[in-house]
């Protein structure tokens, strides 16, 4: 077993017996580096400017706390025209009145009488509910 991508010499198998290892001979100045590169360190990602989109997020939350104060804080006559463009308009001098006629309808109990000048109604008899009973009793024969 050999770890040839770090450049390390080849692992010892477990249970082998102890064997010298051989190293080679370093490499001088230029050789060296061309017989292994040198690895590029990895440069951290740049990042996106966060602070655009935080002055929209911002921008937006005032306008819609804006939006919200206004709608509740404005007097309700805001949207009345002012007096100059006020339209006139003229009534009738003799109006109908309008009239609502209410019915109420009262329950006697026995023994008592209606009031002078009031329209007495009898109420519905309910209809008769008929019922029949079949039995079959021991000893009856149909």
């Amino acid at each position: 077993m050999s770890d040839i991508r770090n450049g390390r010499p080849p692992r010892e198998a477990p249970g082998d017996p102890a064997t010298p290892i051989e190293r080679p001979e370093p490499l001088a100045g230029a050789a060296q580096a061309t017989a292994r590169p040198a690895r590029p360190t990895a440069a951290p990602k740049a990042r996106p400017d966060a602070r655009p989109l935080r002055i929209a997020f911002g921008m937006g939350a005032v306008a819609a706390a804006s939006a919200l104060v206004t709608a509740l804080a404005s007097p309700p006559w805001a949207g009345v025209a002012p007096a100059e463009a006020q339209v006139t308009v003229t009534l009738p001098a003799d109006p109908v009145p309008s009239v609502r006629h209410v019915t109420q309808y009262v329950q006697l109990k026995p023994g008592q009488t209606a009031p002078p000048n009031t329209v007495v109604k009898q109420a519905p008899a309910p209809k008769p509910r008929v019922v029949v009973v079949t039995t079959r009793q021991s000893g009856a024969k149909p």
